[in-house]
């Protein structure tokens, strides 16, 4: 069925091409500005744009990233606002945030330059060449911000994107897929190289992972899809599920430790996966840091009947966090749990014991437990423990080099963050300020770690014994 839809859509293609005389036109009556009916039309069209595409010279590539880039400039604001409104999780000023970071801390074609060796035996080059289409999945904690980032990955790489949309995001990320092959036809003439559906579904996501012609998968999402990705026979990036533990030492810095923490789990209401679930503190040092933390903005429960009814209003039947209170403020949980508070807390802590469910739970909500432990000792193996083998991000407050070093360590995360709020482990920097490449695929449970463009790219090598050498010669 695939290979009679391909045909169709090369048939059209080549009657536009015929009549318009233009390289690459767009793929009438099959889908409009990169979304179709069918899974099936989708990835055909975006084959045949990808094999127009790898052929294309590297300045065709950066050009397409330029449009996406600064075309998006004008929306980021408005995009904030309609993420917000559609999944009523986080805020706009984070999701601003995680605009920018996705569009101008993304890494292009610059960090794929080959590498070389030479000598006697001439020449042994590699260089990273494109997989083909890309079967992406991203989740409604990142919407916009993961299709911008991804494409830019993938199109750096010289690859084209079949993007399956979550359903509780669909609008958005259609219209961000829309407003993306807007831009880069505009610029470039080229079509289709970021594809989805008009309705997505579990049953399209499905189909696309088992379609021929999707030559690898990149998997931002819960268990239960990342493991689909991974059982599908095709080389996957899974971006799995993270509980991040943030330590205290004796020698931390305590305001400014406090600082950071309340500054990072408040982010966009905790929904990143990196932000802090959990702070595992010291207890000679814990008074003072809940203290702090409460200047900060955080509200403390101290009744462990408000702490227990919180757990069970917030979590469901199976362990689940309720998606009713994902992402949601801090102040709209405390009302919902009839618990009084003053002010406007953006956080909420409590103590409590290294086994409770709001320790073992990926909350993503604005909801941080604070367990303390004896000694530094006693710290790591806490975190170690309750981080449940998952890799993905900790955090340690400390002035204490060898603490600090053994926890990094220890922790053996793919993000790791020192005296700093975990959402710079994202790319997103303090005041605006650049932390590094953008870190919206974060591939834990398959070892790439945070994906760049190389993550989406073949490692491939040339041989050539005669040459090429300046250094020797041998006839």
């Amino acid at each position: 069925m695939a290979e009679n839809i391909e045909a169709q859509i090369r048939r059209i293609l080549n009657e536009e091409l015929h009549q318009s005389g233009t390289s690459n036109g767009p793929v009438a009556g099959n889908g409009h500005n990169g979304i179709f009916k069918t899974v099936d039309e989708a990835i055909a069209a975006a084959k045949i744009a990808q094999e127009d595409y790898v052929d294309q010279p590297i300045s065709m590539r950066n050009k397409v990233l330029d449009a996406i880039r600064e075309g998006f400039r004008p929306y980021i604001q408005s995009m904030a606002e309609r993420i917000y409104k559609e999944t009523g999780m986080g805020t706009v000023e984070a999701k601003v945030a995680k605009l920018h970071n996705a569009l101008y801390n993304t890494p292009g074609p610059e960090i794929l330059q080959p590498e070389a060796e030479t000598g006697d035996g001439g020449l042994v080059m590699y260089e990273y060449a494109p997989f083909g289409v890309i079967g992406a999945v991203g989740p409604s904690t990142n919407p916009s911000e993961t299709v911008i980032a991804n494409a830019i990955m993938m199109l750096a790489g010289g690859n084209t994107v079949y993007f399956g949309a979550h359903p509780g995001a669909k609008d958005i990320t259609r219209w961000t897929i829309e407003k993306l092959n807007e831009l880069v036809a505009k610029a470039t003439g080229l079509h289709n190289l970021v594809v989805s559906i008009e309705e997505p579904s579990i049953e399209s996501v499905q189909a696309m992972m088992k379609h021929p012609d999707i030559a690898m998968l990149s998997i931002t999402g819960g268990p239960s899809v990342v493991h689909q990705a991974l059982i599908s026979g095709k080389k996957a990036v899974g971006a799995g599920a993270g509980n991040p533990p943030a330590m205290v030492d004796a020698t931390a810095n305590i305001a400014k430790a406090a600082h950071n923490i309340v500054d990072s789990a408040a982010f966009d209401n905790n929904i990143l996966c990196t932000a802090e679930k959990e702070v595992i503190v010291e207890a000679s040092v814990k008074d003072d840091l809940i203290t702090k933390m409460q200047e900060e903005g955080a509200f403390l429960v101290t009744n462990m009947n408000d702490v227990n009814k919180l757990a069970d209003m917030t979590i469901g039947p199976k362990g689940a966090p309720d998606r009713k209170f994902v992402g949601k403020a801090a102040t709209y949980i405390l009302d919902q749990a009839g618990i009084h508070y003053t002010g406007n807390p953006k956080l909420i802590i409590m103590e409590t014991e290294k086994d409770h469910r709001l320790v073992t739970t990926e909350m993503l909500m604005p909801i941080l437990p604070v367990v303390s432990c004896p000694d530094f000792d006693h710290v790591l193996a806490t975190a170690v423990e309750v981080e449940q083998g998952l890799h993905h991000t900790a955090s340690i407050h400390s002035e204490n080099l060898p603490h600090i070093n053994k926890a990094a360590h220890r922790m053996n995360t793919s993000i790791f963050v020192v005296n700093g709020p975990t959402y710079t482990g994202t790319g997103v920097g303090a005041a605006g300020a650049h932390a590094g490449a953008s870190a919206l695929t974060i591939a834990t449970p398959t070892g790439e770690g945070t994906a760049t463009a190389k993550t989406y790219t073949r490692r491939r090598r040339l041989n050539s014994p005669e040459g090429f050498s300046l250094r020797t010669w041998e006839a």
